[in-house]
């Protein structure tokens, strides 16, 4: 899975340490949190708020917004969750169910071959 970067458009508007330990964390996982990033990932906005810096306190607005329109949304939303995230680096590549694998080969047997006149299959059965 291709790594996590944090968007050019929130570049400007979030704190730079606070921007790296967050891509950290989505490819990753939690073992890169601060208390701050902890609490902001886990949708605890007063515990958040308290352990913030005066520079994140400032941006939080762009952190929960970046966070909700950029992170895969298993690695957020609860403390349980934030802390059982991996990091994309651990998810397992997409596997094809062999049902479809099946379905492919049958559709390349039955359907019209590359060259053939069309209206012609394999078979040499009109469709």
């Amino acid at each position: 899975m291709k790594p996590c970067a944090i968007a050019a458009r929130w570049k400007d508007q979030i704190p730079t340490t606070t921007a790296h330990l967050l891509e950290l964390h989505v490819n990753h996982g939690s073992g890169v949190l601060s208390g701050f990033s902890l609490d902001l990932l886990s949708g605890e906005a007063f515990r958040a708020v308290c352990s913030a810096d005066a520079e994140n306190r400032a941006r939080l607005g762009a952190l929960l917004a970046m966070v909700a329109q950029d992170f895969p949304l298993t690695c957020y939303g609860s403390r349980e969750a934030v802390l059982q995230w991996q990091g994309l680096k651990h998810t397992p590549p997409l596997t094809v169910p062999d049902s479809w694998t099946a379905t492919v080969e049958e559709l390349r047997r039955e359907g019209p071959q590359y060259g053939e006149p069309e209206g012609k299959s394999a078979l040499g059965e009109l469709h």
